[in-house]
Order: C-alpha cells, then structure tokens, then sequence
C-alpha cells in the first residue's frame, strides 16, 4: 500500500510540476499582461534577464552536443564518492 501512494504522489508531481514551470516562464518572459499593453515587445529583456537566459541557455546546448563531457565526469564523481 505505501508504494501506491508514493507512485501516486510522484505522478502527481510529475504532472503538476512542469504545467507549474511553463506558467512561471511565460509570466518572466512575457510579463502577466501580455496581450493587453499596447506596443508590447517581446525582446525587451534587461542585461540581467539576458545573463541569466544566456547562463542556462549556454550548458543546455552544450551538454546536448557534447553529453561524453558530463557522463564522464559522472564517473569520475561516483569513483571518488563510492570508494
């Protein structure tokens, strides 16, 4: 009984958390009104908003091209953690 109700609760999680991420998105990069402004610009990020899209942008592409890097160095970690 205890491992229906965790798989229960996970699927919900599962369910709810990217229905969550993609609403927190669209509010930080189109803002809560978007079609209501008038000569509302999609591009009118800051350098701020700039970096932080830039800083996960970057890994994202970079990870996706070259994944060798990343599981390599998962193997490194889980040798010098698991000895």
């Amino acid at each position: 009984m205890p491992k229906i109700a965790i798989t229960f609760v996970m699927a919900i999680g599962m369910i709810l958390t990217p229905i969550y991420l993609l609403s927190m998105s669209r509010q930080i990069f189109y803002g809560y009104k978007l079609f209501n402004t008038p000569n509302s610009y999609v591009f009118d990020s800051g350098p701020r908003e700039l970096f932080v899209s830039i800083s996960i942008f970057i890994p994202v592409i970079g990870i996706g091209m070259y994944p060798d890097f990343v599981l390599s160095l998962s193997g490194i970690l889980s040798n010098y953690f698991y000895r």
